[in-house]
């Protein structure tokens, strides 16, 4: 979808700003004013202008990006339109590499290859970064939109190890007594499941004592009916996305193993599906972690987190230099937020400020407060913790909470993002997997480790 050989029959792509385009109409041509008269065309989001030759052949296109940078027109004309093309963006709002992206986003087919166009991208490194992140983010939403007949624990983990993108990478492979042993959580969400629980734990490098990587969590529920505290119908019908938070932390792995070139990382996915069965865990039932800390099961649909706690007791064992973890966790912070903004998380104020200055280009996550009074509304009269609130307040805020509590060393630098990793429309205009947490952490990481 995108080439660094700018060719004759390339077309123009103008991006117009409704802000600015008062400035621009006024450098048109009478053709081009005359026909964005006709068209009504003002710079309105989404809307996309056909500028001909009088011979009737394409010369320009001209997409409208609105009052707040969306990009919905780049991503419907990549997704419906072959041929070459080059960007003019000097009456646009938005970056260069925000419409690049959003071209690619656009150009996605499920299970297919991309649409037939090509991008002209002047500088090669950003190009290969842009081939990157298409093939990374397809992967991504090709796992979040396949149905979970077909993608469950045991699926999963093969098609991950069999995928060419990670044949150079180190595999741990965990068995289904270490997995009971070393993931209980995880183990007692997954049992009442005829597909047994697993765990995808891999390293771009081999790991030493001294090394201090990155590890990147994300939850693998493959699908999620609630368990005994069974959801009502409509909120089980895309809980097949329930895995997504593992597919943006695999597309970040990927991305970050691209151009980190000192840090080493780790990639740690719980896998399970959460299930009715006469095996199912239940409210009251108290199960161990592998480090012995006893969580009481007050709601078994809270079961996201019970892998994240797996897993950051296994990324306790690296002393990594930072642990960042991927999860559709609560309703809450969908309430407080909608689906486009992930709510996120830090226990260090350094790495906040930074995640912040960054969103000031554009909102992309949006911190709550680690608050620790409501840590008391996970108290348990017979285990350490519950593994949920129960008065339905602050349920983003206690989720996190919870999965804090299983870090071992509490100076270890630590962001949490509660996703969402869908869109009914809203994030481009498309429908289905969304990536909601990953572009801001791509850019942290490219600035702050690479």
């Amino acid at each position: 979808m995108f080439t660094n050989d700018n060719t004759e029959c390339s077309t123009k792509v103008s991006v117009i700003s409704f802000n600015k385009f008062d400035k621009w109409i006024a450098k048109q041509p009478a053709f081009i004013r005359n026909w964005c008269l006709s068209n009504n065309f003002k710079g309105e989001k989404g809307k996309i202008i056909k500028i001909p030759y009088p011979d009737g052949r394409l010369k320009e296109v001209i997409i409208g990006e609105g009052r707040d940078q969306n990009l919905s027109g780049i991503a419907e004309f990549s997704s419906k339109n072959n041929g070459n093309y080059y960007l003019f963006l000097k009456y646009a709002d938005s970056k260069e590499i925000d419409v690049q992206k959003a071209w690619a986003w656009g150009g996605y087919k499920y299970n297919k290859l991309p649409q037939k166009n090509l991008l002209y991208v002047k500088n090669l490194e950003t190009l290969k970064f842009l081939e990157n992140y298409l093939i990374y983010t397809n992967l991504a939403r090709d796992l979040i939109n396949t149905p979970a007949n077909q993608l469950n624990p045991k699926t999963f983990l093969n098609l991950i190890k069999k995928d060419k993108l990670f044949e150079k990478f180190t595999f741990i492979e965990h068995n289904q007594a270490e997995i009971k042993s070393m993931f209980p959580l995880t183990y007692a969400v997954g049992k009442a499941s005829s597909v047994n629980p697993e765990i995808l734990h891999i390293a771009n490098k081999k790991i030493t004592k001294k090394d201090k990587p990155i590890v990147i969590i994300g939850k693998g529920v493959t699908f999620d009916t609630g368990g005994v505290n069974i959801k009502p119908g409509n909120s089980m019908r895309n809980m097949k996305k329930d895995m997504g938070g593992a597919a943006i932390a695999i597309s970040l792995f990927l991305m970050a193993n691209s151009f980190i070139k000192k840090t080493k990382i780790v990639l740690v996915i719980p896998m399970a599906e959460n299930s009715v069965s006469g095996n199912s865990m239940r409210p009251g039932d108290i199960y161990a972690s592998a480090s012995g800390k006893k969580v009481e099961i007050s709601h078994t649909d809270a079961e996201g987190r019970l892998l994240l706690a797996d897993a950051m007791e296994l990324a306790n064992k690296y002393n990594p230099s930072l642990v960042v973890d991927f999860a559709t966790l609560t309703g809450a912070a969908r309430v407080a937020l909608g689906e486009d903004i992930p709510a996120y998380f830090s226990n260090n104020e350094d790495i906040a400020k930074k995640i912040d200055i960054l969103n000031q280009r554009k909102i992309r996550a949006w911190r709550l407060p680690l608050y620790a009074p409501y840590k008391s509304k996970l108290n348990s009269q017979f285990a350490d913790l519950c593994n949920a609130s129960l008065d339905g307040m602050a349920g983003s805020i206690t989720a996190a909470l919870f999965i804090q509590d299983f870090i071992d060393n509490k100076d270890t630098p630590w962001v949490h993002f509660d996703t969402y990793a869908w869109s009914s429309g809203s994030n481009l205009n498309s429908q289905g997997a969304a990536l909601q947490g990953l572009d801001i952490m791509i850019e942290y990481l490219n600035k702050y480790f690479s």
